[in-house]
């Protein structure tokens, strides 16, 4: 069919990229790729020479994507000839698009992360000029921004530092809790650009922001924590019901759950648990190494039961027999931008996705859960958890004082 239409070398590519993204590239061998691309193992020696040679091929693939997915393909410049550019919005917008590729396949950039230390010289070396030509492509598009707007340093080494910045990003998302260094994507965006293009300041602004910090970081870290109010997540909720099955589901999750984009986009269908017999009597996530609970009651809405809800309700409708909790129309697996889009159709405010998770975190203090059990569905540090707590006091703090002006 289809795949016997494509050409040899670039189904054998096309091959490689999938192994090396589900299992990682040191224990995918030359025959396991030969085999899935149905040709001779010669024959992918007589097309890259050797493994490092496929190596290369790959990463020279998916720099193309990469290129496409931040609109810089062959043109490297989506931008009107004499137009004036305005550098920071023009490194918003690499930024945030080179995240997204990135963010897209997570699994290959776990693997080229975890393994670089077993890769031979040929393969690092591979690794370094993929990296290298991606720098250029930047450059060059940068040196027509700077044609008509001022770069703080050459095209090369902006480039260089970009790309830097954005994978070591990358690199902390797909490892750690960036959330203790960077409470959301945007920050960190905009945090970069400012520090790319400096802008003027308000004195004001710095003096007292600095000053509050001083006093307690934990007072400046829930500056950074943003949720969404009870009514507002009831309209997202019901907005995405209107949109069918499978977005009611997906928003029933984040705020039902709590869980990232990244967390959501890698769910399968076997993560589930809904057994009303169970000890837990309720829904249940494996998300990664962690249980977390799917509430049914979300802001004083309950939204079913345990084996009657919007996500089982999806799952019960689904025809197909693909392990993915959530796909796209054309039965792939759903993407980050695919969800962040779905989103943005969700809500007029224009509310970051990533409050959704702020949102489930704060309701479950309100609702009075310890902070022990919270750590533990969380995966939060406690020094993260105390953030939240301090959220709390806030709201609980604002509604007193307003019933206090109510009360005669």
């Amino acid at each position: 069919m289809t795949f016997e239409r494509i050409p040899t070398r670039q189904r054998i590519v096309n091959t490689a990229l999938e192994l090396f993204a589900r299992q990682g590239i040191t224990e995918t061998t030359t025959r396991q790729i030969a085999d899935r691309a149905e040709v001779n193992e010669v024959t992918l020696f007589r097309h890259f020479g050797n493994k490092h040679g496929l190596l290369l091929a790959v990463l020279q693939e998916f720099l193309q994507e990469y290129l496409l997915a931040t609109q810089f393909g062959a043109s490297l410049m989506p931008l009107e000839p004499k137009r004036e550019v305005d550098l920071a919005d023009f490194l918003q917008h690499y930024i945030e698009s080179s995240l997204q590729a990135l963010e897209n396949v997570p699994e290959l950039m776990r693997s080229l992360v975890g393994e670089a230390g077993q890769y031979p010289l040929e393969s690092r070396q591979a690794l370094a000029q993929g990296i290298t030509q991606i720098n250029s492509a930047i450059a060059a598009a940068l040196q027509e921004v700077g044609n008509h707007a001022q770069l703080p340093t050459d095209p090369m080494s902006l480039a260089t530092t970009i790309n830097t910045c954005v994978l070591g990003y990358t690199i902390m998302v797909l490892t750690s809790d960036v959330e203790l260094i960077w409470s959301s994507k945007a920050e960190f965006i905009s945090s970069l650009v400012k520090i790319l293009v400096p802008q003027p300041t308000d004195n004001y602004t710095e003096n007292y922001v600095h000053t509050y910090v001083d006093k307690s970081t934990v007072k400046s870290a829930s500056l950074k924590v943003q949720d969404i109010a009870a009514t507002e997540v009831r309209n997202i909720l019901l907005q995405a019901k209107r949109q069918g099955l499978r977005d009611y589901a997906i928003a029933y999750v984040l705020f039902g759950a709590g869980l990232s984009p990244e967390e959501l986009v890698n769910l399968n269908q076997v993560d589930y648990t809904a057994n009303k017999e169970s000890a837990h009597k309720g829904g249940i996530l494996q998300v990664r190494e962690r249980l977390v609970p799917l509430n049914q009651k979300i802001w004083e809405h309950r939204y079913g039961s345990s084996t009657n809800n919007p996500l089982t309700n999806y799952l019960k409708n689904r025809k197909d027999k693909h392990p993915k909790m959530f796909l796209s129309d054309p039965l792939q697996p759903l993407t980050i931008l695919e969800l962040e889009h779905l989103w943005q159709g969700w809500q007029n405010a224009d509310i970051s996705i990533d409050r959704t998770q702020h949102t489930w975190r704060i309701e479950m203090l309100m609702r009075g859960i310890d902070r022990e059990s919270f750590q533990i569905i969380s995966g939060l540090t406690i020094s993260k958890i105390e953030v939240y707590e301090f959220k709390v006091k806030e709201h609980l703090a604002l509604q007193r004082a307003i019933a206090l002006d109510r009360s005669p």
